[in-house]
């Protein structure tokens, strides 16, 4: 009752207001600062202690002496002004103490010792600034109301600081409504404890205008010194948020592309799959790899490269719909969400546009880049419905879409993991076959149409799995050529034919394939001569092909190495000719003493009457050349006979005799030792050329040694 009467006789309330406005505004804006000074660490810790103890003492101190000056004495009042400044002193740092202690580690220690420095500051504010309040008369002080000020402030403040630790995200309102009680109640509750009797004979009367002005005047210093710190605040509050909002669209985004990058990418992919319950949801999932940018990259640069990059992100994001999600998740690998997409065929669509979209040429500094890309699909949930297998199977679809020649779509399909996992058990068995050497070389006889007689032998590459049969040279070889294994088996091959042509009669050679890889191997001249050395196989009876394609883009290198090989003594045939590109270019510039009629060619004779064109054609342009002319996969007595009266200089083929191992191939050589003239041979014995196809079909199909592709 006492502090009630206190504040509604003793008071003036217009003062009382304004001390009430100032504290609650002031008590809202420290409470902030506060809390910013809890959450931050290190040095900016201390910047925000100080402004927020500034802040709130001013606030204390201006509210205390503005409620003060409304207080209506009926003695003459002056105030000490030392001790007024010190009264001001103290609740800045007393507060600016309580708060440092309310940050340590220990949510109890720092409730205790931080809230009540901060209770007991803003107490001892409030008595100092009360000797400073001089009147002329005798002051008394009730002992209970003081200490009950000094217990309500402390407990009080520490509610306050207790709630900003709070674990649970605190809110600011209720902090602030503690710190505004600790304030007022500390003040009124003191000033019921105060009363003053005047002493007899001197004027009661006080200079009210005077108070009010200088209250003012309080009042807006202390709105300046607190709109300075909530300015502060804000400003840099703002300014954190932008940094935040910054830093987290780097950390969503690629820097270059400014697309989604793989962690935003892997995020939405996530929040789809966890819609797809709902409604029959669905969505399509699209995997991107740029064909031909590594060449790129090289050889225009890093910087054109990421321009190429950015032109690339922005045709994906033209080819997407506005709902897709685009993102790139590698150095030339991008990803497309295709939100709401149930149907394949709308998925495909967009599948078909990326690929097309891509295939355009790009115009970067004057140059004219032409890359492509391939496109594999899933789609969720008929594919799968967590992110790791939807990955999966889009990643088997565009790896299927690479092999199947690039600038091209594949939707996933439950084949394509088959063809997957046998690929990847063949690599480990491939692996096995090498270190173990678990190849083998069978022998196709090359004959002179006309006298019958064997003048060389293809060495054809075989391998016959432990775990899954024979396995074609068209399925292992190039899988041998990704896995880098082609030049060591290759090497393999070369010495092992050299080995057994040693062991024929002087006038047979043998035919060995060399791979683009092999052929771009600067070691390859070396290779060569070991294995001529350590078989004692001479240089003139060993013959190595090529075909058209391992000359594409590296000639000059091919051309070095060749005529190495040539020096040597080591003769170059020309296998698959008319398959490729460039092929006359190719006889003028390269030391090549054979051309290899394809079988594409010969197949068809000699009914095709273009197939057959072109065989003469290929006849006519050896004769010329002087060069020799093979014609591969002589399979009937009519292909023979057009073969033979159209100038080809040897042949072999199933017809004259399948593909066999080297102990047979002698055989085979006895029983073909007789011979008569070549017209007569070739009139009388055609007929005794042929072969049991059937058995020899399923003996053993075409091939290609060395790490050549299967023939």
């Amino acid at each position: 009752m006492r502090i009630l009467a206190c504040l509604a006789q003793e008071h003036d309330w217009r003062l009382v207001v304004l001390a009430a406005v100032i504290c609650l505004i002031g008590a809202f804006v420290a409470v902030m600062l506060f809390k910013r000074t809890i959450e931050e660490t290190g040095a900016a810790r201390y910047h925000w202690c100080f402004l927020a103890a500034v802040a709130a003492g001013s606030v204390t101190w201006a509210t205390h002496f503005i409620a003060m000056l409304g207080y209506r004495s009926l003695a003459p009042v002056s105030f000490d002004g030392p001790l007024t400044v010190v009264s001001a002193v103290i609740a800045v740092v007393g507060i600016g103490s309580g708060l440092m202690l309310a940050t340590l580690p220990r949510r109890w220690i720092a409730t205790l010792l931080g809230g009540g420095t901060i209770g007991l500051a803003i107490a001892a504010m409030h008595y100092v600034g009360m000797f400073a309040y001089r009147v002329d008369g005798i002051v008394h002080w009730d002992m209970p109301h003081v200490i009950g000020s000094v217990v309500l402030s402390v407990v009080l403040s520490a509610a306050m600081v207790n709630r900003l630790r709070a674990s649970s995200a605190p809110r600011p309102d209720a902090a602030w409504g503690l710190f505004a009680a600790a304030i007022v109640t500390l003040h009124f509750t003191g000033m019921a404890a105060f009363s003053v009797t005047p002493l007899s004979g001197l004027p009661g009367q006080q200079n009210a205008e005077a108070f009010a002005a200088m209250a003012s005047a309080i009042a807006m210093v202390a709105a300046i010194i607190v709109g300075a710190a909530i300015s502060s605040y804000l400003v840099e509050n703002r300014a954190r948020f932008a940094s935040q909002a910054e830093l987290a669209h780097i950390a969503m985004h690629d820097k270059l592309t400014e697309l989604a990058n793989r962690h935003s990418f892997a995020e939405a992919l996530e929040q789809e799959c966890a819609r797809l319950g709902d409604n029959d949801y669905g969505f399509g999932l699209l995997l991107i790899d740029l064909d031909r940018f590594k060449p790129v990259n090289d050889t225009l640069g890093h910087p054109m490269g990421d321009i190429i990059l950015q032109k690339v992100a922005a045709r994906l994001l033209l080819a997407a719909r506005r709902t897709d999600l685009v993102a790139r998740i590698g150095g030339d690998e991008f990803a497309v969400i295709a939100r709401g997409g149930t149907s394949r065929i709308e998925i495909a669509r967009i599948a078909a546009r990326l690929v097309e979209i891509l295939s355009r040429p790009f115009v970067v500094n004057g140059n004219v880049v032409e890359l492509g890309g391939s496109v594999g699909f899933s789609m969720a949930p008929h594919d799968g419905t967590d992110a790791e297998t939807l990955t999966q199977h889009a990643d088997v679809a565009l790896y299927t879409a690479k092999r199947g020649g690039r600038e091209r779509f594949c939707q996933f399909e439950p084949e394509l993991m088959e063809d997957l996992k046998r690929r990847r058990f063949l690599e480990a068995d491939l692996r096995r076959a090498c270190m173990r050497e678990d190849f083998e070389v069978a022998y196709q006889p090359v004959i002179d149409p006309r006298s019958g007689r064997m003048i060389s032998a293809e060495a054809l590459l075989r391998w016959t799995c432990p775990e899954r049969g024979p396995i074609s040279p068209a399925e292992f070889v190039p899988i041998a050529e990704e896995l880098g294994l082609v030049s060591r088996i290759g090497a393999g091959v070369l010495m092992q034919a050299c080995r057994d042509a040693a062991t024929w009669p002087d006038d047979i050679d043998v035919a060995v394939n060399i791979s683009p890889v092999q052929l771009l191997d600067p070691r390859l001249p070396q290779t060569v001569i070991q294995a001529l050395t350590e078989s004692g196989l001479p240089a003139s009876r060993l013959e190595l092909e090529i075909t058209e394609t391992a000359l594409l883009g590296n000639d000059e290198a091919a051309l070095k190495t060749l005529n190495r090989l040539r020096d040597l003594g080591i003769r170059i045939s020309l296998d698959d000719f008319g398959t490729g590109y460039s092929s006359l270019s190719y006889l003028h510039r390269f030391p090549i003493s054979r051309i290899k009629i394809d079988r594409s060619f010969v197949r068809q004779l000699p009914h095709d009457p273009s197939s057959a064109s072109i065989v003469r054609a290929i006849a006519q342009l050896g004769e010329s050349l002087d060069m020799q002319i093979t014609a591969e996969g002589i399979e009937t007595a009519e292909q023979l006979s057009f073969i033979t009266d159209h100038g080809c200089d040897h042949v072999q083929g199933f017809l004259i005799s399948h593909p066999i191992p080297a102990t047979e191939l002698k055989q085979w050589l006895e029983a073909r030792t007789a011979s008569a003239d070549a017209a007569t041979y070739a009139a009388s014995h055609a007929a005794d050329l042929a072969v049991d196809l059937t058995a020899g079909l399923a003996a053993s199909g075409p091939g290609k040694s060395a790490g050549a592709a299967a023939a």
